[in-house]
This record gives C-alpha cells, structure tokens and sequence, in this order.
C-alpha cells in the first residue's frame, strides 16, 4: 500500500513538474508551388515597399539548395598518406575560401535525405511525393513561370507556437542591387578584387543575397488550419531620377536655350530627368481559413500560390514487450 501511494506521488509530481504551456504538434505534409503570373502593361507597383522581413522564419529550403560544405573542404587532407616514410613535411593547409552563393536557385527543392518525425523537426521529401507536376505542367502551357515547388513534413502547432517557414528562390540580385532595390554603386575596378573585410567579418554580413522570390508561409491550428504567407517577387526595371546640372551643363543649356524670363524657368533647366535600374518589388499578403486534403489556390495579378496541406499518420515511438 505504501508503495503503490510513493508511486502515485511522483507521477502526479512529475505531471505537476512539466511545463504548463506544452503543446504535442499534430504532423502534416504540407506541398507548396509559387508560379509568376503573365505581365499586364497597365500594372503598376509602389517603388517604397520595404523588403520582406524574414528573421524570425525557419530555412527548411537553403541546406538543400545550398549544401554547407565547408566542413568537408576542411577536413580533407593535402597530404601524402605515405609522405611521413619519406621525411616529406606536410604543406599547411589552404586558407579557407570564401563561400560562393549561386547566382540562381533551382525551382524545385526536395531532398532524398530520410527524416524522422519522432525528433520533432520538419525534413524535406523526395520528388516521388510531388502530386502538383502535371497541373503545374498545364499552367505553364497557359504562360505561367513556376517559381518554386516544394514539399515536406511539419509538425502544426496554434497560432502562438507556430512557426514561419521561408519561401525563396529564382536570381540572386545582390551583386547589383540592395534588398530595397537601390542599384549599388560601382566599385573601382582596381580594388574589386580585393576583398579587405575577408575574413574579418562573416560572409553574410559582406554581401547579403536578394532573392527574386522571398518571403515566408505559416500554418497553423485554431480548432481549424489556417495559412498566413507574405511573398514578394523582385522585378529589375527602369526608374526616374532628377539629376542636378553640373555648372558646366547649366552653362551650356542656358547658351542653347532662349532667355529665361522666370526664375522658375530658369530652375528647371538646372534639373535633368533621367533613369536608372531600379528593383521593384511586387508583394503578395494573405491570410486563410484551409481544409486538409483540398487544394487551395492564393491569387494575385503577378503571383499565384497553389498549397495542399495532406493527414499524415501521426508519429509514435515503439514500445519494446
């Protein structure tokens, strides 16, 4: 008797022990296509839109993309495995190179790596569980160019323990242009090929990539699923600036031109009008109410985004006899 009361005892301690906000995830396999829409020429878009924030999402796509392999450059040896019979000192080893982001990201991630959700963490699948090919097929007959095709594994949790998972792809911009869509300024070709802050700085924090296709999705449970995205799509156009004259130049017009009887006059002729490149970005904000196994199609007049959020079997750990 007293035994079995110890045992209740610290069965309701270690009940009371564990914390009160946790929360089991219900798991998912979530399918995702982004595809552009044709180009209407009477559509026009802020040049003020400020970039998506993505700090606070979780990359599932970028170890697929852009394989991390540093750690394997390093630890292969540059030395002879019989170089020690001949006496022959080992080189030092190289410097470390300074890691090259792609100028373009493919538009279909998946991964053959195995994942397991007992560990709690979301893992890419194979090409063998995409179900949207042949209706993306269709829709780039129709024009459409598809952006990015996914598909994974997730656990769902409620709103306020959801998380964010980043959505990108296409051209990389950042060698031209900052995430805000100023063209950079030209560097001086003799010193372009000297980078100084290497490798005092991180490399993330020398150049930073500007993804075509950026932005965020999240689902999550409120006694129904629900989806939240935030996607904008970066266009290069061309831009208006007012440049001022130089002396010279304001010299030169007035030579050319008739006597200015206004001094307003005169001051606009002190101005040029020209253009620039400039990176316009075309966002897509929406938030819905979804069902599992329906497909559920996000318009925009420049984007489109096809999900499907599928049941899956909910992960147990064996029990041994």
């Amino acid at each position: 008797m007293i035994r079995q009361t110890f045992v209740a005892l610290t069965l309701l301690a270690s009940a009371l022990a564990a914390p009160a906000n946790a929360e089991l995830a219900t798991w998912f396999e979530v399918e995702v296509a982004v595809f552009e829409r044709p180009q209407s020429s009477s559509e026009t878009w802020p040049e003020d839109k400020a970039p998506v924030k993505t700090s606070h999402t979780f990359d599932l796509l970028g170890p697929a993309m852009m394989p991390d392999l540093t750690s394997l450059t390093g630890a292969l040896s540059e030395c002879d495995p019989y170089s020690w019979q001949n006496q022959e000192p080992c080189p030092e080893p190289a410097a470390p190179q300074k890691p090259q982001l792609p100028s373009q990201l493919p538009n279909v991630v998946t991964s053959n790596l195995p994942g397991d959700p007992l560990l709690g963490k979301p893992f890419l699948l194979d090409d063998s569980e995409l179900e949207f090919t042949a209706a993306l097929n269709k829709l780039k007959r129709q024009g459409m160019k598809l952006k990015l095709h996914s598909v994974w594994k997730q656990p769902v949790y409620s709103r306020g323990n959801s998380q964010a998972y980043r959505l990108y792809s296409g051209n990389n911009f950042g060698e031209r242009f900052f995430a805000d869509g100023r063209l950079r300024p030209a560097q001086d070709s003799a010193f372009s090929q000297f980078d100084f802050s290497w490798p005092l700085v991180p490399y993330s924090a020398q150049t930073d990539p500007v993804w075509e296709l950026d932005g965020w999705l999240r689902i999550y449970l409120n006694h129904f699923l629900y989806i939240d995205t935030k996607l904008q799509l970066r266009e290069e156009i061309e831009r208006p600036i007012t440049r001022q004259l130089t002396a010279e130049e304001a010299e030169q017009s007035s030579l050319n031109s008739a006597v200015n009887d206004t001094l307003e006059l005169a001051t606009e002729q002190e101005q040029q009008v020209e253009t620039e490149p400039f990176l316009s970005i075309i966002e897509m904000k929406q938030s819905r109410r979804v069902r599992s196994r329906e497909v559920h199609y996000f318009d925009h007049p420049r984007l489109g985004m096809v999900v499907q959020i599928r049941r899956m079997p909910q992960p147990k750990a064996e029990t041994e006899e």
